[in-house]
């Protein structure tokens, strides 16, 4: 099997999901496709959210290998909304446009091999943008909403290219031997950050393009780059791994200074879960993430630690817990109507929901006691985030 045919896609969107990165990596780092093993009670149905059958492409922990999901208890809690159903296959990675009014996501509906569709947030209706044998994966808008980006093995490696709303005009923003995945626009749309697996570091690497001149920059290690929104900041959030070679990751920013990186700061870390995919808010002040707890857990070749999307201020504060440890949840994608996008299995086969970023938590009596300790800790230590 080839390196690009290896790589399995980290949704998480995905991926499509901390700082150095490690050799294997997608708001999943995708690999090889496994046997789903069922899971006797809910509380046993945690998996790894980024392993997904037929399709390559890269987890949240920077690896090559991956699994699949199994479906998830369906939860009543107040506040979720369902936006796309899946019969077969998945969906991953969304990202809203600049209205609020569309997303873009990947989805394996229609083939076992991912292509990007589009849909409107009010609506059920979807168009397929892209239409090639290969894997489409990590689609992003431009802050002006009129280009999409993506991440594509058609050429053999992950390479970024860039397509109209319509999915037509598609053009190549990288090439080389390197595999570049989960690319993010600068919020003149001037240029790209994306990540990276070096050919001699064999680490996950941040790099920019400019998309006028095609110049490449290297600002750093990590996964999941995304450009703040904020205009007059050159502010990058992206994960990053404690120790090279580890699953446990924090969230990082980065900001660029004549197109050099500074002021490198750690904004949230946990002793218990890998804190992957951040994204930013509509005004670049908050940033949303997906945590996996005990990401070394395994039962068999699952990972079953809780995951869950949360809530926090660029200085650490204000953390918030959005999920209710049901199913996965991962990915997440904010709206400019304050609602978070993320994928997640709790109706079944992955797919599109969403949940207002701020909203008092409403679970089922099953969950009530972890979520009571979720948000007692959220409010006052960050080493246990994830719990």
């Amino acid at each position: 099997m080839s390196m690009a045919r290896a790589i399995r896609w980290v949704l998480t969107g995905g991926a499509f999901v901390a700082v150095m990165g490690t050799a294997g990596c997608a708001h999943r780092a995708q690999t090889e496709a496994v046997a789903q093993a069922e899971v006797p009670g809910a509380s046993d149905s945690f998996q790894d959210p980024f392993a997904v059958s037929n399709a390559p492409a890269v987890n949240v922990f920077g690896e090559f290998a991956g699994q699949t999901l199994a479906p998830a208890m369906p939860v009543g809690a107040s506040g979720f909304q369902q936006h796309t159903f899946v019969d077969e296959g998945y969906d991953s990675a969304v990202s809203i446009d600049p209205t609020g009014k569309w997303f873009v996501f990947a989805s394996t509906r229609h083939s076992e091999h991912p292509d990007i569709y589009l849909q409107r947030c009010d609506g059920l209706a979807v168009q397929k943008l892209t239409e090639d044998p290969a894997d489409d994966a990590y689609p992003t808008f431009s802050p002006d909403g009129k280009k999409i980006a993506f991440a594509s093995n058609r050429t053999g490696n992950w390479q970024i290219y860039l397509t109209d709303l319509d999915g037509k005009n598609v053009t190549q923003a990288t090439s080389g031997t390197m595999q570049c995945v989960h690319p993010s626009f600068s919020p003149d749309c001037g240029r790209l950050v994306f990540s990276s697996l070096g050919a001699r570091s064999n680490q996950w690497e941040l790099w920019t393009v400019d998309l006028g001149t095609m110049e490449k920059r290297q600002i750093g290690y990590g996964l999941f780059p995304v450009w703040s929104p904020e205009k007059g900041v050159d502010r990058i959030a992206f994960q990053r791994a404690r120790q090279r070679g580890s699953r446990w990751f924090s969230l990082w920013t980065v900001e660029l200074l004549n197109n050099e990186a500074h002021h490198l700061t750690e904004v949230a870390v946990s002793t218990n879960a890998a804190i992957v995919s951040p994204g930013f808010s509509p005004d670049g002040k908050r940033l949303a993430f997906a945590t996996i707890v005990e990401p070394t857990l395994r039962n068999g070749r699952k990972v079953r630690g809780q995951q869950d999307i949360w809530t926090v201020n660029l200085d650490g504060t204000n953390r918030q817990r959005l999920t209710d440890g049901n199913g996965t949840n991962l990915s997440p994608s904010w709206s400019a109507d304050n609602q978070i996008f993320f994928i997640s299995d709790r109706g079944g086969n992955e797919s599109v929901w969403s949940v207002p970023a701020q909203v008092p938590m409403t679970f089922t009596a099953s969950t009530e006691g972890k979520a009571k300790k979720a948000e007692a800790v959220g409010a006052t230590d960050s080493s246990e985030i994830g719990r």
